[in-house]
């Protein structure tokens, strides 16, 4: 049977395009990966439990807590929902929404040193206050009322 140039280079087409598939989706999975995992010098916060009454969460920051010490932070996890919070100084905390007003990814990173939370999505850098200092992102994050009562730091959220 005789192949006509048209149906030979269709056929040689679409092999190569069968062929590239695998090349072209793990080149763009591989760019996305990098983005995931999130830029160097930030950490990955702790996590710490805090329960929801009447509007506010209630975490436990005893010398056991990752937020005992100034200059820690740690994302607080409680029944609807996570915060960032930071202990930049005594009795001092900042509770954030941990939600990056880019495209909603839940914020998980903390560089110590320049005292900013960091989205792994796309790098978005916010201060302890919430404000943007790198993009994508554009809008500040939602801050909360804080108030510390003997062992227990009580957050505002509604």
């Amino acid at each position: 049977m005789k192949m006509s140039r048209r149906k030979f280079f269709v056929k040689t087409l679409q092999t190569a395009a069968v062929v590239a598939i695998p090349t072209v989706f793990g080149t763009v999975l591989e760019s996305c990966k990098s983005t995931i995992i999130g830029p160097t010098g930030s950490q990955v916060l702790q996590s710490v439990s805090g329960s929801l009454s009447g509007g506010n969460v209630t975490v436990n920051i005893d010398s056991s807590s990752p937020l005992a010490k100034t200059g820690t932070a740690a994302t607080v996890n409680f029944k609807g929902g996570v915060i960032l919070v930071d202990h930049p100084s005594a009795n001092v905390y900042n509770a954030l929404s941990s939600i990056c007003t880019h495209q909603s990814c839940q914020i998980t990173g903390y560089d110590s040193g320049n005292n900013q939370f960091i989205c792994p999505c796309h790098g978005s850098k916010f201060d302890i206050n919430g404000n943007v200092t790198q993009g994508p992102a554009n809008t500040p994050l939602s801050k909360y009322q804080t108030q510390v009562s003997g062992n227990q730091l009580i957050i505002k959220v509604s």
